[in-house]
C-alpha cells in the first residue's frame, strides 16, 4: 500500500489590492495541500510548512505621502509598513521556506531578504504574456532533477527588471543563487536574463514568472514539495 502524500500547510499573505492570492490558493488546493490566507495586519501567525507572498499590486504598487495626495510607483515599499512583515522576518530567521512570486518577489527584495533590486521594464510598459524559462540552479526547491528543464510560464509585470552589478552577479553565480532564467526572450531587460533568485541559505526564493498560472504546474509543485520536505 502506497503512503499517502503529506499535505503541506501553506500560508498565503494578502495585502490590499493583491490580485493573485486566489490563484495561489487554488494552485495549492489543486495538488492536495492546505493553503490559507494571512491578512497583512497580522503580526504573528502559527506554524506553516511554507509561506508564500503572491503576485498582485500590493497597495496598488503606490506610495503616498498623504492619503489623498500624490503618489509614486514603487512596488513593495508600502507593504513593508504592514504588521505582517514582523512575522515574515521571524519566519525567515528560523530558516523556514518562503516563496515570493512577482509582487512577492519585489517585496522580499525591498525587505532585504533577497539580493539585488527590481526596476521598471526596459520598455517602460506593463508586459503580460507567456515566456520560456530554464531552471539554471539545482537549488530550485531542492529538486536536482529540475536542472536544465525549460517551461512555458506566464509573466505579468511592469517592474520586473532584475538588477545587480557585475561583482554581485558573479557572487550569485558562485553561490548558485540564480535558479531561473529567461530563454529566447527577456520581457523586462533583467541582467543576464535572471528570472529568479534565492538567498544564500537557499531558504527564500523569489521569481517574476507565475507558476500558479501555468496550465499544468505539476513540475513546479513537485519541486516545491521536494524542497519543503527536505
Amino acid at each position: 500500500m502506497q503512503n499517502k502524500k503529506k499535505s503541506l500547510r501553506v500560508g498565503v499573505v494578502r495585502f490590499p489590492c493583491s490580485n493573485c492570492d486566489f490563484d495561489t490558493l487554488r494552485f495549492f488546493i489543486k495538488f492536495g495541500h492546505r493553503p490559507e490566507f494571512i491578512w497583512h495586519n497580522e503580526n504573528f501567525f502559527s506554524s506553516y510548512d511554507l509561506l508564500v507572498i503572491p503576485g498582485g499590486f500590493a497597495f496598488g504598487d503606490r506610495v503616498y505621502k498623504k492619503a489623498t495626495g500624490k503618489y509614486e510607483i514603487d512596488p513593495g515599499v508600502q507593504a513593508l509598513r504592514s504588521p505582517i512583515m514582523k512575522a515574515i522576518y521571524d519566519f525567515a530567521k528560523k530558516g523556514r521556506p518562503i516563496l515570493g512570486i512577482c509582487n512577492g518577489f519585489q517585496i522580499l527584495v525591498k525587505a532585504g531578504l533577497l539580493p539585488g533590486k527590481l526596476t521598471q521594464n526596459n520598455s517602460q510598459k506593463f508586459f503580460c504574456d507567456f515566456t520560456i524559462c530554464k531552471i539554471t540552479g539545482d537549488s530550485f526547491f531542492g529538486d536536482k532533477k529540475m536542472l536544465g528543464k525549460k517551461f512555458k510560464v506566464p509573466v505579468a509585470h511592469g517592474y520586473g527588471k532584475y538588477v545587480v552589478n557585475d561583482k554581485e552577479y558573479k557572487r550569485l553565480q558562485k553561490n548558485k543563487q540564480i535558479f531561473l532564467e529567461y530563454q529566447n526572450f527577456n520581457p523586462n531587460g533583467s541582467v543576464r536574463n535572471v528570472a529568479g533568485v534565492t538567498n544564500k541559505e537557499k531558504t527564500i526564493f523569489g521569481m517574476m514568472p507565475h507558476p500558479e498560472r501555468t496550465p499544468d504546474g505539476k513540475f513546479f509543485m513537485r519541486a516545491i514539495e521536494t524542497y519543503v520536505k527536505n
